[in-house]
């Protein structure tokens, strides 16, 4: 394997800069032109919900209102070890088969699943989430009607009351895919990685003399060399 001099190759480098530069703007302006014009939009509405007091905790209520007790700290650690279920259970069949006949979906529950993302606030009882689709307005309702199957879901398996919607889901009007800025600089990124590529390529397989130094080293002997004339700031 020929040994690579990395002075040489990076003035090669630097001879090719019209190369280089010319690759990272095709790159740039293809991959712009994909995103602005060829990748479809997708919207985010997310709704937030909070566990609040038990059926324990409204009982206590209900007979102590004048002492003003809501939540005990039973309901907090119960409500903590619920939040993992409820996670589940957001995204079970029966609550999106709710979601779509109450909605008429077009879509089958699989393909509701895939759009439906769920997150939790580390050490809270509070649980996001989050609907995406090309659809702004569509995106907005299923995240609302969503929260509301859920809840209506846990009074009838644990008979208790306790999902409170802090955040409803607005609809977006920004696409949560399309970031200019950011995907500018990602393309700009793989367009160098390109042009270097190319021009370790073009660097490699050249196959041309480069200096007296190549030509002795296969055993000819040089004779003459015609120096470089520096004229207008170009070399001959």
């Amino acid at each position: 394997m020929e040994e690579i001099n990395i002075k040489d190759l990076f003035d090669f480098a630097i001879s090719k800069l019209r190369i280089i530069i010319l690759i990272i703007l095709v790159v740039v302006l293809l991959g712009a032109a994909y995103s602005l014009f060829i990748s479809k939009p997708v919207y985010e509405a997310k709704t937030t919900l909070v566990l609040t007091g038990t059926a324990e905790a409204n009982n206590v209520q209900n007979k102590n209102v004048e002492n003003g007790i809501t939540i005990t700290q039973n309901d907090i650690n119960l409500n903590s070890k619920l939040v993992a279920t409820y996670r589940e259970v957001i995204k079970s069949i029966t609550v999106l088969k709710d979601v779509i006949n109450t909605l008429n979906l077009d879509c089958t529950v699989s393909e509701l699943q895939d759009m439906i993302s769920v997150s939790t606030v580390q050490d809270t009882e509070m649980i996001s989430i989050t609907v995406s689709n090309k659809d702004a307005v569509k995106s907005a309702k299923i995240a609302n009607e969503l929260a509301v199957k859920f809840s209506n879901q846990i009074k009838e398996i644990y008979n208790i009351e306790n999902i409170s919607i802090i955040d409803k889901a607005e609809v977006p009007t920004v696409p949560s895919n399309v970031n200019i800025v950011k995907q500018i600089i990602i393309y700009t990124l793989i367009g160098i990685v390109i042009a270097l590529a190319v021009i370790f390529a073009m660097y490699y397989f050249d196959t041309t003399v480069k200096d007296a130094a190549q030509i002795e080293k296969i055993g000819f002997t040089v004779l003459t060399s015609i120096p470089e004339k520096q004229e207008g700031g170009r070399r001959k």
